[in-house]
């Protein structure tokens, strides 16, 4: 079976049925549809005539005129096309009045006959005995097989908009809703609109000699697809605005952005409020604009992704509305800094830093992308401006001890004997409140290779200019700030990396040493001199008793030997684990 291809979707573009339960079910229910769905099918003035979207106005009045003859005897007429699966039909005198009010202007004909069906020819007709069966799948294939290709033509106009009708008409099964049958439908009824086809459909509908605007057409199809798809908008087992936005890719500019400003209104209007409240707001109390700011991006956020998924990012409107709340974000950040830093009562930096890094998020464009990477670049700068402050102190002091050092190796100094010593406590009184750990894990943590490699060598060498009282406190902070490092940095790589071979080293160290080791080796010499004592021959001292008492003192010996022999095997069997482990320290630092 082929099928009709369309741009956007691999799926087939009507809803064809392939399970033979699917069809029955149809039959048995006698109804696809609930009371309040789809009602340009199911109502449909041409359907509650008993007519095709094609008849012609002696049809029209004949239909009438049997339908009231009906009802004057309390019955209700019914037809050959009426359908059950699409739901039932009302012919009251009201219904069937107000079904040829609705088809009298020409135009309104051309509108509902887009939503019914249409009886050209013999294939028309065979599809539609086949639908008055109920065999939905035979119709299907029917018109399926006059569209080779996506183009609509003269031939298969009629085909396509039955198709289409149909794949409207079964949508929805049991109050489900398949929205990419749903698009397709829609996307095939727009080609035929769009195609130079439409004049013939026309023509077949009204006549010739009538023009209708194609706008017209368009518009008035969209609002009715929107009454259709009513009940299920924005449900869960229905269809998403977007969703339905997206249907109509297909349509020309304007009747997208007709059917888009439907949705669109109120998200636009809610993103402009919130940044017209939010700078009012910032301008009277600049103290809380960070909160401001969170609010605002908090309260847009869903707003502009809808915007987003239904216009596209590249949207010129899409990124006019990105810009004005992106630069409304970044003032919201600038002020509320500036403020804050003026006071000094508590540090800004990074309640500012979020704000901006919201505005960046949203992927402004223009001359607010540039103010806002200008802006984070000048953020993240000041944000250390306090660790290079601390850095350059350092330097300062390093810079006391160089002329020190170069003062006392002069040939004065050695002349005189006199030397100059930096005064260690002065530095230390400024040193110690400056160099707190806040300070240190911050600038661990900045990933500014720069400010690291400059922190770390400033006070690796003052470490190595203090007495050891001083230098102490120096080392203590550079293990705190090495311990703060990611391990993908150098210096943090390097000291792991040299503390564990370190490590390994003094572990091998130490096992060849224990292997090397005589275990208890004073108390065996002393029990072996005790042994060269017992062994002498003493008066009043028998034979029996010497080599008794040479067994028990060799017994102790054999003993405490074996004991150090366990000891020593326990103590290599943990030192051999400890080498396990370093070493696998070591590779997995270094893969």
């Amino acid at each position: 079976m082929t099928h009709l291809p369309l741009p956007r979707h691999s799926s087939p573009c009507y809803a064809k049925v392939k399970e033979p339960i699917f069809i029955r079910l149809t039959i048995k229910n006698n109804n696809i549809l609930n009371s309040t769905d789809m009602n340009a099918v199911k109502n449909n003035p041409y359907r509650t005539l008993g007519l095709f979207g094609n008849s012609t106005e002696k049809e029209l009045q004949k239909q009438i005129a049997t339908i009231k003859r009906f009802a004057e005897v309390g019955k209700t007429k019914a037809f050959d096309y009426d359908f059950p699966f699409f739901g039932e039909v009302v012919r009251s005198t009201e219904k069937v009045q107000e079904a040829a009010s609705k088809i009298e202007q020409a135009k309104n004909k051309v509108h509902y006959a887009l939503f019914w069906f249409l009886n050209s020819g013999h294939i028309d007709e065979a599809a539609l005995n086949n639908l008055k069966e109920g065999h939905i799948e035979k119709a299907t294939e029917i018109w399926e097989k006059t569209l080779k290709d996506s183009t609509v033509t003269a031939k298969n106009f009629a085909a396509i908009s039955n198709l289409s009708t149909l794949q409207l008409g079964i949508i929805t099964y049991n109050g489900s809703f398949d929205p990419e049958k749903f698009t397709a439908s829609i996307e095939l009824k727009g080609k035929l609109i769009m195609s130079d086809a439409c004049d013939s459909f026309i023509k077949t509908v009204i006549g010739e000699g009538i023009s209708i605007n194609r706008e017209t057409i368009l518009k008035e199809f969209a609002d009715e697809v929107m009454q259709i798809i009513k009940p299920y908008l924005n449900k869960s087992n229905g269809i998403k605005s977007s969703q339905l936005i997206s249907a109509f890719n297909l349509f020309p500019n304007e009747i997208r952005q007709y059917v888009s400003g439907k949705f669109t209104d109120r998200p636009i209007n809610n993103i402009e409020n919130q940044i017209e409240k939010t700078k009012q707001k910032r301008d009277d109390n600049p103290n809380d604009a960070e909160e401001y700011g969170e609010e605002l991006y908090k309260n847009t956020k869903e707003d502009l992704v809808f915007l987003k998924n239904v216009w596209g990012a590249n949207n010129v409107q899409y990124q006019m509305i990105v810009n004005k709340l992106s630069n409304e974000l970044l003032q919201c950040s600038i002020d509320f800094f500036n403020i804050h830093n003026k006071e000094g009562l508590f540090d800004p930096f990074d309640d500012s830093l979020k704000i901006a890094k919201y505005a960046k998020s949203l992927n402004p464009t223009g001359q607010v992308k540039n103010r806002i990477e200008e802006a984070l670049e000048t953020l993240k700068e000041m944000r250390y401006r306090d660790a290079h402050e601390i850095i350059g102190f350092f330097k300062q002091i390093l810079g006391v001890f160089e002329e020190v050092e170069k003062e006392n190796s002069g040939i004065e100094a050695l002349l005189s004997g006199r030397r100059t010593v930096v005064n260690e406590e002065k530095i230390m009184e400024v040193a110690r409140p400056l160099l707190d750990d806040q300070i240190v894990e911050k600038i661990a943590k900045s990933e500014k290779d720069n400010l690291i490699k400059d922190f770390y060598n400033s006070i690796n060498k003052l470490t190595a200019k203090f007495s050891h009282r001083n230098s102490d406190f120096f080392n203590k902070k550079k293990t705190a700030f090495i311990s703060f490092l990611p391990i993908t940095n150098s210096i943090k790589f390097n000291f792991e990396k040299s503390k564990l071979e370190n490590e390994f080293n003094n572990l091998q160290k130490e096992l060849t040493n224990t292997k090397n080791k005589k275990m208890y080796s004073s108390e065996i010499q002393t029990l072996e001199s005790q042994m060269s004592s017992i062994k002498e021959w003493q008066m009043f001292r028998s034979r029996e008793m010497r080599e008794s008492q040479i067994a028990t003192q060799q017994q102790k010996i054999n003993s405490l030997v074996s004991k150090g022999e366990n000891e020593k095997k326990k103590e290599i069997s943990r030192i051999e684990e400890q080498l396990v482990i370093k070493r696998r320290g070591l590779k997995n630092l270094t893969e």
